[in-house]
């Protein structure tokens, strides 16, 4: 596998990552960003309890955090923790579910991506 496309086929990569994560993956050049990034979208529904992704995964956006005091934003460089951002499906869903917060952690090799999610539940959820 030497493209993006082909981690995602027979979808487009429009269907998948949302315009900043293209971008972001794109400037990165490795298939490993790409990797890791979808691995990471597959966290997120799992850990909210769907063997497949119940809407487009454009609704789990996961890029770098931006941390306080970055003037580059998520143009930046250097490697901020991932951070989860869900589209209005997704945010419907985890609300009705008590989800008060997701994490994810990535990883990978040039050959091998992984991620994980945690889920805060509200006090009543979960």
């Amino acid at each position: 596998m030497s493209e993006p496309a082909a981690l995602v086929r027979p979808l487009a990569l429009e269907e998948v990552f949302t315009r900043q994560e293209r971008m972001r993956s794109a400037a990165r050049s490795t298939l490993a960003s790409w990797g890791g990034r979808l691995a990471a979208k597959h966290a997120v529904t799992t850990a909210l309890g769907y063997d497949t992704p119940p809407a487009p995964l454009t609704g789990v956006e996961v890029l770098p955090s931006v941390p306080r005091g970055c003037p580059r934003g998520h143009a930046c460089p250097h490697g901020h923790p991932p951070e989860v951002t869900l589209g209005a499906d997704y945010a419907e869903l985890a609300a009705g579910a008590g989800v008060r917060r997701i994490q994810v952690s990535v990883s990978h090799t040039a050959r091998v991506a992984v991620a994980v999610a945690l889920v805060t539940w509200t006090t009543d959820g979960g």
